[in-house]
């Protein structure tokens, strides 16, 4: 099966995000935003496992999850739009106690080597995509859909889990997916604010 980790911030704090997506005037073709349940960080991806090594990568990362920076206190604040060649979509980067998210993502791979399992090792992007611009995103939406991003800065939550992701096509042609929660790992409790 295959198998992706991911942090998901609180539901209402990406429907906060999502409604100032929407409150940017322009046509329902310049822009295909992403679901507020669909909302989230994406960490790495496993590949395909058989079944007994998806259950042993959960029992190890729950364990191993009690050695790992305490679970951060993060927001959604700014902008990142179009950052690479081809980068069609526009995200919400993550504030806050950001390096202790790096390091519980650095993590995860150390745990799936001891397995002598495969991880993805793609640069972990700490932001979480909002949608994603299409032939038909005029530059002034653009702009707009930038600016009210740039100007946001969402409430403060405490992470308190990295979710395994489990890929289910939604349709015939294998085009649109959803995911189903595999496992959930949680993380240590979070330091007291200063």
């Amino acid at each position: 099966m295959l198998l992706h980790a991911a942090f998901f911030p609180p539901h209402e704090a990406v429907a906060e995000l999502a409604d100032v997506v929407r409150s940017v005037a322009g046509n329902q073709r310049e822009f295909t935003p992403v679901s507020v349940d669909d909302m989230h960080v994406h960490v790495t991806s496993f590949g395909n496992l058989a079944r007994a090594d998806a259950a042993g990568l959960a029992d190890r990362l729950v364990a191993a999850a009690a050695d790992w920076a305490p679970a951060p206190r993060l927001s959604m604040a700014g902008c990142s739009a179009l950052a690479g060649e081809g980068d069609l979509t526009v995200c919400a980067p993550l504030a806050g106690q950001v390096d202790q998210l790096r390091s519980i993502a650095r993590a995860i791979p150390e745990v799936v080597q001891t397995m002598g399992l495969h991880v993805d090792r793609r640069r972990f992007k700490p932001q979480v995509p909002v949608g994603e611009v299409t032939a038909d995103t005029s530059l002034p939406y653009l702009e707009r859909l930038v600016g009210a991003l740039e100007g946001y800065r969402g409430p403060e939550w405490v992470l308190p889990d990295l979710v395994l992701l489990k890929p289910s096509w939604a349709s015939a042609d294998h085009e649109t997916s959803t995911a189903d929660i595999y496992a959930v790992i949680p993380l240590g409790a979070p330091q007291a604010s200063a």
